[in-house]
């Protein structure tokens, strides 16, 4: 007989205290969608949940103070705080087919400093390369930092540590494809496609972020220590990092900015006098310079509510379409943070007249 999906090894799978052990050892068996029960994934992501709270664990608030104490003096360092929700290791191998980062030790999340290193290269190439040329790949500036094939940079990015403080850093998300077979390249997509949710961890939280200088002392080392940073800080809070940044996760910011009470009525203020669309709505939207980082696909944005977001079905925009035209689109979704469009079809355009076409039964009524 086939074993149930996250069969658990022994009752401890759900008194456990490294998130790590429970996803990786404690279950066993098939895992698929196809094979596999919501209801005992969300078993196992809710005790690997909470088992994540580093209040309760003095170990790992033992060894975050010990790796404090352990850097050295020539670096920068601050702490940021998640925007929403951050995954890094989404896509990497693991029994719920989706990953995240975790410390191997420890087993609480983890910003490699190579993805760190990765943002912020890619970043400083593309945004700060654009407004001067010794920023761009391989050139001096970039090169002074990043390095190149042929020789290292300056800086070392260091791994970002989850902050003590970090009250129950790993939550339960959930992403629902509509059309997985239309993502998959098998066939268009349809209103007959049954969306599939997936339930996923994300981090929200505190990070410990450090620089440091790793080239020949000179009177500049700290300047360029701090450059970096900031660039690094720009990044995060712009793009930011992991999976899934194009639906608004991945962005870590000063903690005041999420913090102070002030900011975050009157941001709420000011997103609620927005007229936000709601799905389904058509709404005129200018086509965007930056492109969508998966595929390449047009982003537009909705001048009423001043959000920004892809276009689904970008390879139906016509091609003669250029940055700065206004499209009439569909809405696929919006809210106070992020929105999506479609460009209209065919189908599209047959199915919203059928709509607007009384019923046989409806026009018999009026003619009595």
């Amino acid at each position: 007989m086939r074993p149930s999906i996250l069969t658990l090894r022994n009752h401890r799978a759900t008194r456990g205290q490294h998130p790590g052990l429970l996803l990786q050892r404690y279950a066993c068996g098939p895992t698929t969608e196809q094979e596999g029960s919501a209801e005992k994934r969300e078993v196992l992501l809710s005790a690997i949940a909470a088992s994540s709270d580093p209040q309760v664990r003095s170990l790992y608030a033992s060894a975050y103070e010990r790796w404090i104490r352990s850097l050295e003096s020539s670096h920068v360092s601050t702490t940021l705080q998640t925007e929403g929700r951050v995954i890094v290791g989404l896509g990497s191998e693991s029994i719920l087919e989706t990953g995240i980062r975790l410390h191997h030790t420890y087993g609480l999340p983890l910003l490699p400093g190579s993805a760190l290193k990765g943002l912020t290269s890619h970043y400083c190439a593309t945004v700060l390369g654009a407004q001067e040329d010794r920023y761009k790949q391989n050139a001096e500036f970039h090169k002074l930092i990043f390095g190149a094939m042929d020789d290292s940079g300056c800086v070392t990015f260091h791994d970002a540590w989850l902050t003590p403080d970090s009250h129950e850093p790993l939550r339960i998300d959930v992403m629902t494809p509509h059309h997985p077979d239309w993502t998959d390249g098998k066939k268009a997509p349809s209103d007959f496609d049954s969306p599939i949710p997936i339930p996923f961890l994300s981090v929200a939280g505190k990070f410990y972020i450090k620089v440091q200088w790793n080239g020949p002392n000179c009177e500049h080392s700290s300047a360029w220590t701090q450059r970096a940073m900031e660039i690094l800080k720009l990044a995060l809070a712009d793009w930011g990092i992991g999976g899934k940044t194009s639906s608004g996760y991945g962005r870590l910011v000063d903690p005041a900015i999420v913090s102070t009470p002030v900011k975050s009525h009157a941001t709420k203020s000011v997103t609620s006098s927005r007229a936000i669309p709601k799905a389904g709505d058509r709404v005129t939207a200018k086509l965007l310079a930056e492109r969508t980082k998966s595929k390449g696909g047009w982003k537009a944005k909705h001048s009423t509510s001043d959000l920004e977001g892809p276009i689904q079905n970008s390879n139906d925009v016509p091609s003669e379409c250029q940055v700065g035209d206004e499209l009439a689109l569909i809405v696929a979704l919006a809210n106070e943070k992020e929105i999506a469009f479609r460009f209209p079809t065919a189908a599209d355009e047959a199915r919203a007249a059928k709509m607007k076409k009384p019923s046989d039964k409806q026009d018999r009524g009026r003619r009595r």
